[in-house]
């Protein structure tokens, strides 16, 4: 893999899907040609604003959240490294949720001819890019399941889990620990809990030699056993095996 493989995030979360060729490379590059670096709970864009760009995350932690009428929170994803935020908004009238860092962040703009040019480019580009948002999507439906149907301890375990095979795709986990620099106000709000109550989960995960997630650290003691409290199925993060790379 070339330099441009080595370093991009992007690159190291589609390396999964199959071999490259250097001219692929060359094409997924472009969406990181420009560089854009930001403080951490900073907006980069906030829900209605029209936008003829989305944002790869280059590095560092961002969310993205909806705020109610009342002054509350929903959080619906943290992208990662890697992600790339706001196709959506591309193609209708507006974003539909705001983004904010949460670190210091560099981003990447992409404009619409950018991604379309690059997708023009590759075939296998455009299957990256397409699978990229497939993931999104089925991210969504786990943390909606989260929010509606999965217990406290079931939707904390099963979000930590998630985020530990999103991290290990961008080689950013390793045997169970990873940085997780979200506070437990944010991680409530992801998790339709309190702060509290999400605290009193926590401290129980901890207590039965599962999980224990201090100082921005997480580190998964026991990794079948999380499993099992979660019922945890990771395909949905993991590239098709039905499709084959061209």
């Amino acid at each position: 893999m070339n330099d441009v493989g080595c370093h991009s995030p992007l690159v190291r979360k589609f390396q999964a899907l199959g071999p490259w060729t250097d001219s692929e490379l060359l094409a997924l590059g472009s969406f990181g040609s420009r560089r854009r670096r930001l403080g951490a709970h900073q907006a980069i864009f906030h829900e209605r604003d029209a936008s003829d760009e989305a944002y790869l995350v280059q590095s560092g932690w961002t969310c993205v959240y909806k705020l109610l009428p009342d002054g509350g929170r929903q959080v619906i994803s943290f992208p990662l490294p890697g992600d790339i935020v706001g196709i959506s908004g591309l193609f209708l009238d507006g974003a539909q949720f705001s983004f904010e860092s949460l670190t210091p962040v560099e981003l990447s703009p992409i404009s619409t001819a950018t991604l379309l040019n690059g997708a023009m480019a590759s075939s296998n580009v455009a299957r990256a890019v397409r699978w990229s948002v497939a993931r999104d999507s089925a991210i969504l439906v786990e943390h909606l399941v989260n929010v509606g149907r999965r217990s406290a301890l079931m939707r904390t375990a099963h979000f930590i889990l998630e985020l530990a095979h999103r991290l290990r795709l961008i080689g950013a986990e390793r045997a169970g620990e990873f940085a997780c620099p979200v506070n437990q106000y944010w991680m409530a709000d992801a998790l339709g809990l309190t702060a509290i109550h999400l605290n009193r989960v926590l401290r129980e995960l901890r207590e039965a030699h599962l999980v224990t997630l201090r100082a921005g650290h997480v580190s998964i003691h026991d990794y079948e056993g999380l499993k099992d409290l979660a019922v945890f199925d990771g395909d949905y993060l993991s590239p098709p095996k039905r499709v084959g790379w061209p």
